[in-house]
């Protein structure tokens, strides 16, 4: 009696081998290996700038330094305290190690200055470590090393970073999971749209009903964060612009991808790999860094993680969007592009003819 059955699921297994290789074989691999990047207690690859406090202080001084922070940094080298605090605020680094000079002064006293921002919480308790590490190797030094620590600007509670950090992921999962099951649903209606209207018309009006509810979310998660007392400009209008960008060109990458697969298991699962992918690579949580310089440079390529970084300096720390023009072309370049994507899958899928 079971042979019959088990005949029928080892045919679907053939059918769709390589979905169940990414779910069963690739993704629990990526999530074992993943685990071997919790073995710091002092993050090593966070890139911190190394700047000047004056004139005074030769290259040399900063140098050495620099050498001194690479044991638990990336230390990145500026002219000058303000164009680092810039970086800072832009996170392109995650602490200001400000240098005096005389380091190389017998008697002289000497400060170095690690500031880190109060809005990047994740990094605030790390930077204790990274402060005390450098204290105990000042000592190389003739003169006498002072290492203090600042936080600049206001210090956040870890839920409040949190609730920022998930309105780009509250999009994601939407995107990734619900709106290409909701159209996935409907497929078999397309047939009869295309002759009545058309496919585009069919899904501008899902853009209009899904623009609606993504709003409706996230008016949701606002009075939420008002209800629990957070410190959050979710009302901002240059963040609601990121937040309608990045959920445009996520929800166009997964119907996209929908289209291309003709709404196969194989494409639900391409899709659902694809959030594993922006949630594990994409760093909403820990600074860039924190576990390696691989997971640094992956992030930087990730306009998920742009949009996040955009969005936490509005919301959470009150930032200028002017700080951050090139992400907001790079977001508009990556939402344009990501509908032309779009747009060639449902064509290809419409010369495909009648959906099976």
């Amino acid at each position: 009696m079971a042979a019959p059955l088990l005949e029928k699921e080892l045919f679907w297994l053939r059918r769709n081998w390589r979905a169940v290789a990414v779910v069963f074989l690739l993704a629990p691999a990526l999530f074992g290996v993943a685990t071997a990047s919790f073995d710091r207690t002092v993050p090593q690859d966070v890139p911190v700038a190394v700047a000047p406090a004056d004139d005074a202080v030769t290259e040399d001084e900063l140098q050495a330094v620099a050498g001194l922070a690479r044991t638990v940094s990336a230390p990145r080298q500026f002219d000058s305290p303000e164009s680092a605090t810039t970086a800072l605020h832009r996170e392109r680094v995650y602490g200001v190690l400000t240098v005096g000079h005389g380091l190389y002064e017998s008697g002289a006293n000497v400060t170095l200055s690690l500031a880190v921002d109060g809005g990047m919480v994740t990094y605030v308790e790390p930077s204790r470590a990274v402060t005390g590490t450098l204290r105990e190797r000042a000592g190389v030094f003739p003169s006498t090393v002072t290492v203090e620590r600042r936080v600049l600007g206001a210090e956040r509670t870890l839920p409040e970073f949190l609730f920022t950090t998930g309105l780009v992921y509250l999009l994601a999962i939407y995107a990734f999971t619900y709106v290409p099951y909701h159209l996935a649903r409907e497929r078999r209606v397309f047939d009869r749209v295309r002759v009545e209207s058309s496919l585009w018309a069919l899904l501008a009006a899902k853009a209009a009903l899904f623009g609606a509810l993504g709003a409706a979310a996230l008016a949701s998660m606002g009075v939420a964060g008002v209800a629990l007392g957070y410190r959050v400009a979710l009302a901002d209008p240059a963040a609601l612009g990121v937040l309608g960008l990045v959920g445009t060109a996520l929800v166009a990458v997964s119907l996209g991808v929908s289209f291309a697969t003709r709404f196969s298991v194989a494409g639900r699962f391409a899709n659902v790999a694809l959030l594993g992918a922006v949630v594990a690579f994409s760093n909403p949580v820990y600074p860039t860094g924190f576990f390696s310089a691989v997971r640094r440079a992956i992030a930087g390529w990730s306009p998920v993680y742009h949009a996040t970084v955009v969005v936490r300096a509005l919301v959470l720390k009150g930032l200028s969007p002017g700080l951050f023009t090139d992400r907001l072309l790079l977001l508009g370049g990556v939402a344009a592009a990501a509908v032309c994507w779009l747009a060639a899958s449902v064509v290809a899928y419409e010369r495909g003819g009648r959906d099976g």
